[in-house]
């Protein structure tokens, strides 16, 4: 007895489906098997090159994963550090409890490279007795080339000790941007950053003070040296200028906004930065109420900034005003010459 139209076009649209999921399942499996291979090698390369850097690389065995919805291979520990020698004077390690490198299919079409430091990660760079510790967890690293990456992180924790005063920074929702140029000549960018935080808190202020802060925004440019193809990125004496873009932010809980621009010649870090506070009178307010800060304030210039704020607190529209202050820098040091502010709040300022 023939079996019925229906059942036999059925049993046709059974066999191409099925045809279709095999193709795809076989096609699949040779892209995943290719994938961890570029990815294995490319992770063997950047070990095999930190360890010619001067690095001590540790790591466990990589474990392959993600068939059939992407490609990726982990390792469960991995401990870098490096020493200080001539040509590379500083200490620096990183331990990482995981890394996985690659992901989902679309995120690797998508982002390239795609690398995922899972769990605690710990790392610490020591220079000229000066001690960086950075502390963070669920952090995603997305290489566009091996020049440009693309950073984000849920939380970071910056302990700064040494010849540093002591001092914790905690940063949430960080993301940003690094780009490198190994080969740039004297005078052009060789590392470029840029990055962003929803909030940092206990920033640091003068005279041992410290302050929340949200919409974060950071833009830098370092110039090469004449001798910077030989040396590396954390090597100071590679960077001839340090050209801040932007660095800007508003207190916590205030509707003020600070922003810092200007450059800095490396390695004697001289130059001028100029700073422009708007919805500034909040800020003075709060100066003058603070006691470790107003101590430390010559007494003319808190006669002159309770003197502007009195005018402006009289002044219809004095109160979006803003202000920009130049400030010298020497030896790393930033100097405002108070005398010339005192003179800009006194007499030169003048509410529009």
């Amino acid at each position: 007895m023939d079996r019925p139209f229906f059942t036999v076009r059925y049993s046709r649209y059974a066999v191409v489906l099925i045809a279709i999921l095999a193709i795809s399942a076989l096609l699949d499996t040779l892209c995943w098997h290719h994938t961890i291979h570029r990815l294995e090698a490319t992770a063997q390369t950047a070990i095999t090159t930190a360890r010619e850097n001067g690095w001590s690389v540790h790591a466990t065995p990589f474990h392959r994963g993600g068939w059939p919805f992407g490609a990726w291979v982990e390792l469960d520990h991995l401990d870098a550090t490096h020493p200080t020698f001539s040509d590379a004077p500083y200490d620096a390690g990183w331990a990482g409890e995981h890394l996985r490198l690659g992901g989902s299919w679309a995120s690797l079409l998508h982002a390239g490279l795609l690398v995922s430091l899972k769990g605690h990660q710990a790392a610490r760079l020591v220079l000229n007795d000066r001690i960086l510790t950075v502390l963070t967890s669920g952090v995603q690293i997305r290489f566009r080339s091996p020049e440009d990456l693309r950073f984000s992180a849920s939380q970071l924790q910056l302990a700064f000790s040494g010849r540093w005063p002591d001092r914790h920074i905690f940063a949430k929702n960080l993301s940003g941007r690094l780009i490198r140029s190994p080969e740039a000549p004297a005078g052009a960018t060789r590392l470029g950053v840029e990055a962003k935080a929803a909030k940092l808190s206990g920033f640091p202020l003068p005279y041992g003070t410290s302050t929340d802060l949200h919409q974060t925004h950071l833009a830098l440019a370092l110039t090469a040296s004449g001798s910077s193809t030989d040396r590396s990125f954390l090597d100071p004496a590679s960077y001839e200028r340090l050209l801040l873009q932007d660095a800007s932010a508003s207190p916590a809980s205030t509707d003020s906004h600070i922003t810092l621009s200007g450059s800095i010649t490396l390695p004697n870090q001289t130059g001028t930065l100029t700073l422009t506070l708007i919805h500034w009178q909040e800020l003075a307010t709060r100066l003058l109420d603070h006691p470790e800060i107003e101590s430390h304030l010559a007494p003319d210039f808190q006669a002159a900034l309770r003197k502007a704020l009195e005018k402006v607190s009289t002044s219809q529209h004095g109160s979006g005003h803003p202000l920009s202050v130049a400030l010298p820098v020497t030896n790393g040091q930033i100097l405002p010459d108070t005398q010339a502010i005192s003179a800009l709040f006194s007499g030169k300022f003048s509410p529009p």
